[in-house]
């Protein structure tokens, strides 16, 4: 039966609250499981109490038993009640603060510098995997979408936008390009499209145009959909650190593991896709375990800031680490180099057109 979060938060006691943290705390210093008998040394109240308690925590969904006679361990569902305990308050120590302002003070204005600069200070302080998305307009706005004949059974789509970007791509269909309308297909797609951002355009709305336009096979619905979404992805660069940073940690022990999240970090549109998928409106955020889109990040969370430069756009930067990272240190640390970061390259004056094309793994 599934349980809505109101309902948990009515059911965590104080003591349960207290109990969970102290699961919580212990596993991500030690990553054993926690028995009953740990907790008892910082709880006061009896075994038997303790032990109601984490079995009550268990069927709520915060802690899980990985072996029958063992101890337990958090969930995803845990780690979040502790992040969204945390995000009341993102205040960076002195120390940080001091700390951060002396590497900007260091790194000179080039916008390189500064973004490698960056993906460095967040490895050093957290000792996760780190990136740096470079800030790029969000509001890529489509003025027109064409396709004309290419071959006997090869089209030409050529999407423009607003500000004059013209990508197109080659696409096979299984007829004679002959007998599709492609002119009537132009028009009706390119008087929907126009004006509308590339994040703003409706499959499913375009999925009925296409119903509507006679002669066209459903493949070339998916083919030109595909292209369009690449769009929202063209020129975005995404730098990360070294993503064997993660071997040090247990849950990466086996290759598998390992190799599914190197496997995303491989692939830019893969990784950009599963972030925007959970962005919100939050300066700084968390993507906990099973709340990636993607099954291969299943086993990591993600800790990210938005942040803006005027007349460049919006970026992001943050780390990826276990679903048991250190979230008490790492979310006021990852929103004040966000806040850094941006200071920074707007008073360097970088624009979109400081960016080298290339990536570094």
């Amino acid at each position: 039966m599934e349980i809505h979060r109101s309902e948990l938060e009515v059911r965590l006691t104080d003591r349960r609250r207290q109990i969970l943290r102290e699961v919580i705390s212990s596993y991500v210093r030690n990553v054993h499981p926690v028995s009953s008998s740990l907790i008892s040394r910082s709880v006061q109240a009896s075994s038997a109490t303790i032990r109601n308690e984490l079995a009550a925590l268990e069927e709520m969904g915060f802690l899980m038993q990985p072996h029958t006679s063992g101890g337990r361990i958090p969930t995803d569902l845990a780690y979040r009640f502790l992040v969204e305990e945390l995000l009341s308050d993102l205040s960076a120590t002195l120390d940080d603060r001091g700390r951060v302002a002396d590497v900007y003070s260091q790194l000179s204005t080039e916008t390189e510098t500064l973004l490698e600069g960056t993906l460095d200070l967040l490895t050093e302080m957290t000792g996760y995997v780190a990136w740096v998305s470079l800030p790029r307009p969000n509001n890529l706005e489509i003025r027109s979408l064409n396709f004309v004949e290419a071959g006997d059974q090869e089209i030409l789509a050529v999407l423009v936008t607003a500000n004059g970007v013209m990508q197109s791509r080659r696409i096979n269909v299984p007829l004679a390009t002959s007998s599709l309308n492609l002119a009537r297909l132009s028009e009706t797609l390119t008087n929907y499209l126009r004006h509308r951002s590339i994040i703003e355009v409706d499959y499913a709305e375009m999925h009925r145009i296409f119903l509507e336009t006679v002669n066209l096979p459903e493949g070339l619905f998916q083919a030109v959909s595909q292209f369009i979404d690449s769009m929202s992805f063209s020129g975005e660069r995404v730098i990360f650190s070294n993503a064997l940073r993660l071997v040090v940690q247990p849950e990466f022990a086996s290759s598998e593991n390992l190799n599914s999240v190197v496997s995303v970090l491989q692939d830019r549109e893969r990784f950009i896709r599963n972030l925007r998928s959970r962005l919100n409106s939050r300066s700084v955020q968390t993507i906990i375990g099973r709340e990636n889109s993607d099954p291969d990040l299943h086993q990591v969370s993600l800790v990210l800031s938005r942040y803006e430069v005027p007349q460049a756009g919006e970026g992001t930067l943050g780390v990826i680490g276990p679903t048991r990272l250190f979230y008490e240190r790492t979310l006021p640390w990852i929103k004040l180099i966000g806040e850094s970061i941006a200071h920074a390259l707007e008073d360097s004056g970088a624009g979109p057109q400081a960016w080298r094309t290339d990536e570094r793994h």
